[in-house]
């Protein structure tokens, strides 16, 4: 489920941010399409990778305790972002977008759990 909640969020902020240069009359520029096209894909499949064998063990053992919590998920589905930090010397922007597909995926599956689990 994890790329189908990160493609939106990341189309939301493409599109803000896409606006807003052409808004500012910057010129963006369509050469790379198909690297980002490649890079999309490596992207999803690095977030079915993660999800499966990251975050689900997390999600699993947050449940057993009783701990499947906003304020104990956010930060443990941050912990990859900050791997990547510490041992690549990826851009910051990089580095922004895995944190807050972090956070997006970490939201949604904790508002998932909190609606089946109430009954909504």
């Amino acid at each position: 489920m994890a790329p189908f909640v990160v493609f939106p969020a990341l189309l939301v902020a493409f599109l803000i941010l896409y606006s807003y240069s052409l808004a500012t009359g910057y010129v963006v520029s369509t050469t790379g399409f198909e690297a980002w096209i490649v890079m999309t894909f490596v992207g999803w499949l690095l977030a079915a990778f993660l999800t499966l064998f990251y975050g689900l063990p997390i999600a699993l053992l947050l449940q057993h305790f009783n701990k499947f919590k906003l304020r104990f998920l956010l930060p443990l589905s941050l912990v990859p972002t900050f791997i990547v930090l510490l041992t690549s010397k990826s851009e910051l922007g990089v580095l922004f977008i895995y944190a807050y597909s972090s956070a997006i995926v970490s939201v949604a599956y904790w508002f998932i759990f909190t609606r089946k689990k109430f009954g909504e």
